[in-house]
């Protein structure tokens, strides 16, 4: 009797553990995700308040991450916003050419 229990309740157990692990992956690789799209927002402002302008294109992510699939993309575009121009700069987390995730800022004045 014991042992028909131990084999009804051992997928169970066994199931519900490959599930949260499973969940706790996609919640580390969301927050990397998120962390590094906000560092390289932070290191494109420091480079317009230091007078220089933030480069646009692709960047592998090597934070010490284990996202080799990620890549992110940096963009600046001119808009119109209230009939000011403003200089938007966005940054795409790709992963196998979908957009998975996307942060953007406006640049105002250079303090300089």
């Amino acid at each position: 009797m014991a042992v028909t229990l131990v084999l009804l309740i051992l997928p169970t157990i066994l199931y519900v553990l490959s599930s949260t692990l499973s969940t706790v992956k996609t919640t580390y690789t969301h927050d990397y995700i998120l962390q590094d799209s906000v560092s390289y927002i932070e290191a494109g402002k420091a480079v317009y308040d230091a007078g220089g302008m933030p480069t646009a294109g692709i960047i592998s992510s090597s934070n010490g991450h284990n996202l080799s699939n990620i890549t992110f993309k940096q963009s600046v575009t001119e808009e119109m916003v209230n009939g000011v121009s403003m200089l938007r700069f966005s940054v795409q987390a790709i992963d196998n050419g979908v957009t998975v995730y996307e942060i953007s800022t406006f640049l105002g004045p250079s303090q300089h």
